[in-house]
């Protein structure tokens, strides 16, 4: 055992788990207790990416279908039987 800030010395596996844990939990308290700051321009930066690969997805698959039309249009169905 090792006093300080740790209970167990971090250069040992219980010592590392401490260790991660610890800043795990301070970081949660930092949290709770200044809020998260920079939250909200995540969630935006997030949305807009969001937005723009569906407005690409949209643009390609229409794209496709009106070339799969074209095509599937232009087949000669006539067999000539009969």
């Amino acid at each position: 055992m090792k006093s300080g800030p740790f209970r167990f010395d971090p250069a040992t596996l219980p010592g590392y788990g401490e260790m991660i844990v610890r800043g795990r939990v301070d970081r949660a308290r930092a949290r709770v207790i200044r809020g998260p700051v920079d939250r909200g321009a995540s969630v935006v930066e997030w949305v807009v990416i969001s937005a723009l690969l569906v407005g690409i997805a949209a643009a390609v698959g229409l794209l496709l279908a009106n070339k799969l039309k074209a095509k599937a249009t232009s087949i000669n169905l006539d067999t000539g039987a009969i």
